[in-house]
């Protein structure tokens, strides 16, 4: 297998293959405040030897601010939702089915959505747990019964006074 050749001067020194840097980079000068590592700031600067952001604290967090509130993907009228009473599975289940439907429909936030079937994922065990907690409270009862079927239920008249 034949060497690759290198790229030589005419005077035979090997040519560099990486790309010069051009004049306006060789020529900008970097910003010299520290960042919070404590390395030094990659930026060019633009003022007093300094970066933008350096150079003009007081920016960097009402630009921060700007960029969030741009970065949302919801509006104000959707917090008028109205609340969904969570109590029983069928509750969830047409919460799910809501928020399945709007996904589908248009725009919808997907995060939101992501959020809402990962919570009502851990709603649901939560409440299956209580089915399997009365469930087993129901058979106990049963297996102690002794006699007929209805001794294990206290029947009485909705007249007569509890005991």
């Amino acid at each position: 297998m034949a060497r690759p050749t290198l790229a030589t001067t005419e005077e035979g020194t090997p040519l560099s293959l990486k790309a010069e840097k051009g004049l306006k980079q060789r020529n900008r000068k970097q910003c010299k405040a520290q960042t919070k590592a404590g390395g030094v700031c990659q930026a060019p600067a633009v003022e007093r030897d300094l970066c933008f952001f350096h150079a003009n604290p007081e920016k960097t967090a009402e630009l921060g601010r700007q960029g969030g509130k741009r970065n949302r993907h919801w509006k104000l009228e959707d917090g008028d939702l109205p609340q969904i009473p969570l109590k029983s599975i069928d509750d969830v289940s047409g919460l799910l089915e809501e928020t399945i439907n709007r996904v589908r429909q248009g725009p919808f936030d997907l995060r939101a959505a992501n959020a809402t079937g990962f919570l009502a994922g851990i709603l649901l065990k939560a409440l299956d747990q209580r089915v399997e907690e009365r469930l087993a409270h129901l058979e106990a009862i049963m297996s102690r019964k002794t006699g007929t079927e209805t001794e294990a239920f206290e029947f009485r008249s909705a007249k007569e006074p509890a005991q």
